[in-house]
């Protein structure tokens, strides 16, 4: 059970900017929305996702 917590608590400390960018949009009204996954843009905090190959790619984002 403490495995579990640590890495819950590392993934959520490692992913804080992406988690406050989340949480400040969704209170001004953004939601989910999927979309065509593609390349990670430099800059833009993000969940990605790594392929196989060695790309970083994101598949959804928050819109309003």
């Amino acid at each position: 059970m403490f495995v579990l917590a640590l890495v819950v608590g590392l993934f959520a400390y490692d992913n804080k900017e992406f988690f406050d960018t989340v949480e400040e949009q969704r209170a001004d009204g953004h939601y989910w929305k999927q979309i065509d996954c593609r390349d990670l843009e430099n800059g833009l905090p993000a969940l990605t996702i790594d392929t196989p190959t060695g790309r970083k790619i994101v598949c959804h984002k928050l819109v309003k």
